[in-house]
């Protein structure tokens, strides 16, 4: 039997969708970008404090009034770079996306092409943000939680998944199991 469900996805929802499955991945080592950027904070403010020693009053301040405005403005203009240069190319804001499961495995339509990811390809099936994580060779797939008409719905279509999966995935898959029940 085949289950299906559709809805749209916005441009970029995947980062957002996806950011837990750094914690299935990494554990912990999610946090070395982070620890690099307390390095390098460091390292400005010891350049500061040689700043302020050689000329005193310069220091700390000049760099905070710097560096913060700095990082924020750059968060900024990063995050709005990538979705204007995609839709310059043509790539809509949202697409129109579909999702089957059936006894051979999960496929994915979009209006232009599909992914089939066959049950033995999915090594876990995981809670994202507000959707829940395909994970298979190479990459994840997300799944919104608002494409479920209920949550009796998103019961029927995850159980279905979950009881094709190969028994070390259905371990992996813990978080499913126990809202499964």
């Amino acid at each position: 039997m085949s289950m299906e469900v559709a809805g749209e996805i916005g441009i970029f929802e995947s980062q957002k969708a996806c950011a837990p499955l750094r914690k299935h991945l990494f554990g912990a080592r999610r946090f070395l970008p982070w620890l690099l950027v307390l390095v390098y904070m460091a390292a400005l403010l010891a350049g500061s404090s040689l700043a302020d020693w050689l000329v005193p009053g310069t220091g700390l301040l000049g760099l905070l009034v710097v560096a913060i405005p700095a990082v924020l403005l750059w968060g900024k203009i990063c995050g709005r770079m990538a979705p204007k240069a995609w839709m310059a190319r043509g790539v809509p804001m949202q697409a129109m996306t579909t999702y089957r499961a059936d006894e051979t495995g999960l496929t994915i339509v979009w209006p232009h092409y599909e992914t089939r990811l066959a049950w033995a390809g999915v090594s876990q099936i995981a809670p994202g943000h507000k959707s829940w994580l395909f994970i298979g060779p190479v990459q994840a797939f997300f799944l919104p939680v608002r494409f479920f008409a209920d949550p009796a719905a998103e019961t029927a279509f995850l159980r279905a998944c979950f009881d094709r999966l190969d028994p070390a995935a259905k371990t992996r898959s813990k978080d499913l199991a126990a809202r499964l029940g």
